[in-house]
């Protein structure tokens, strides 16, 4: 059982503060009861073609107050033909409840970066935007008016800033998050009698993720695009569209806020592939000196095949794979790949972190508008480790070695993303690690 307790400030409930956005209280209880059961059988074992096949099941069902009751479960399956190789896969049905966040949480107010038109979305009512010089111009005119701009204002309408209010609040009306989910995969351990070949391994693996009633907040973007018919969502131009009463204007009808609750939306479809490549030989093996020293190389790389999100059911699925959504890029290809040296005494290594190029969001929201996308992103890192004595260690290191700019990120309003992106630049640490025992 987890309770929730909001009490804001006096200053907010007296409105001495910017907004009143957060002045209200918030009380929440969520609690579950949960039954589990799992089952593992091995059918075969040491016998040609079958080193070991065995399959698995489990079962759970929960009972959320107040998000109601679930259940889930899980099938898979192994098989090794020989002791090299691994092939594996599962299907499950995975649940997700709102979390007490979720469900409670006031209104949290943020800034949400719009642009400026037209080379932006902007406010689609500012007679700058494309919106309104768009074929369809008399349309969102009339929109905008039915959404409280001063007809004697309409025609001059512009505004004023690059960023509006984004208006977070929980909702107690959610329900659990659905998703089927596969993966099929193998994994390869050959053990070879050569040196040079004995450190490899390798592991690919598929996965299917389709998510329903996905659980979040629609993107302000999104609200702006899909009023306004942006992407053809209300090709009616009716205010009583359901994203456009999520916009909110003062009695000047400057763009105040777009009301972001948290809903049970639509769906949301992803899969791709995972890699993980290893490799390892220790030089003395190979004939290479007579310590013991080992080069070594890894690298885990994902291919994203696709990432839908269909925002309300019914609506049509957009596809964000290969954009720089702000907090979240989904770049098609990304790898982290390490080599170094190693030995008792000695270890030093390169660390490269790759991300494909991005195009950004509005590409997808708002593709009449597109904004300039981010460049493919690498970061080398490099670092080493000494034992100076059995009992002390030095290490250090440099992050970022060829201090990497930071990429501009046209759909963030800090123009880039802190939360991705190394936002210090090269920097350099040294540590040290004392053992004053050791077993015997």
């Amino acid at each position: 059982k987890n309770t929730y307790k909001y009490d804001p400030s006096p200053d907010l409930v007296s409105n001495n503060v910017e907004s009143v956005v957060g002045s209200n209280p918030a009380r929440g209880e969520i609690s579950v009861k949960e039954f589990a059961a799992q089952l593992d059988v091995p059918l075969l074992s040491d016998t040609p073609f079958f080193h070991e096949l065995g399959i698995g099941a489990a079962f759970r069902y929960s009972d959320y107050k107040p998000s109601g009751s679930v259940e889930s479960y899980e099938v898979d399956a192994r098989w090794q033909p020989v002791e090299a190789l691994l092939i594996r896969g599962s299907y499950q049905r995975a649940v997700r409840a709102p979390n007490i966040g979720e469900l409670f949480s006031p209104v949290t107010g943020s800034q949400l970066a719009i642009g400026t038109p037209p080379a932006a979305i902007g406010d689609p009512c500012d007679i700058r935007s494309a919106a309104r010089t768009g074929a369809n111009g008399a349309q969102v005119r009339e929109l905008c008016l039915a959404q409280g701009i001063p007809a004697a204002a309409i025609d001059a309408y512009q505004f004023a800033t690059t960023a509006t209010g984004g208006n977070i609040q929980g909702n107690s009306s959610l329900t659990p998050e659905k998703a089927n989910t596969f993966n099929v995969g193998f994994v390869l351990n050959p053990r070879f009698a050569s040196p040079w070949l004995s450190g490899f391994s390798l592991s690919v693996d598929y996965y299917n993720i389709k998510i329903r009633n996905v659980i979040s907040t629609i993107n302000g973007l999104t609200v702006l695009a899909k009023c306004y018919n942006l992407d053809g969502s209300n090709s009616s131009y009716s205010n009583s569209n359901e994203f456009c009463q999520l916009i909110q204007r003062d009695p000047t009808g400057q763009l105040v806020a777009i009301a972001q609750p948290y809903l049970n939306l639509g769906a949301l479809d992803t899969d791709g592939i995972d890699v993980q490549v290893n490799w390892s030989l220790k030089l003395a093996e190979a004939g290479i000196g007579d310590g013991s020293g080992k080069i070594y190389a890894s690298s885990a790389i994902g291919w994203l095949n696709h990432y839908k999100v269909q925002t309300l059911p019914g609506t049509a699925a957009q596809d964000f794979v290969g954009t720089s959504t702000p907090g979240r890029p989904l770049p098609k290809w990304k790898a982290l790949t390490t080599v170094g040296y190693s030995s008792d005494v000695f270890g030093i290594g390169l660390r490269w972190r790759y991300q494909g190029k991005l195009r950004d969001i509005s590409a997808i929201t708002t593709p009449a508008a597109e904004q300039v996308g981010v460049k493919p992103y690498n970061l080398f890192d490099i670092f080493s480790t000494v034992d100076v004595t059995r009992n002390f260690q030095l290490r250090g290191g440099i992050t970022n070695l060829f201090d990497r700019d930071i990429p501009f990120v046209a759909s963030s309003q800090n123009g880039t993303d802190a939360g991705t992106y190394d936002m210090v630049g090269r920097s350099f640490y040294v540590g040290a690690k004392f053992n004053f025992c050791h077993p015997p």
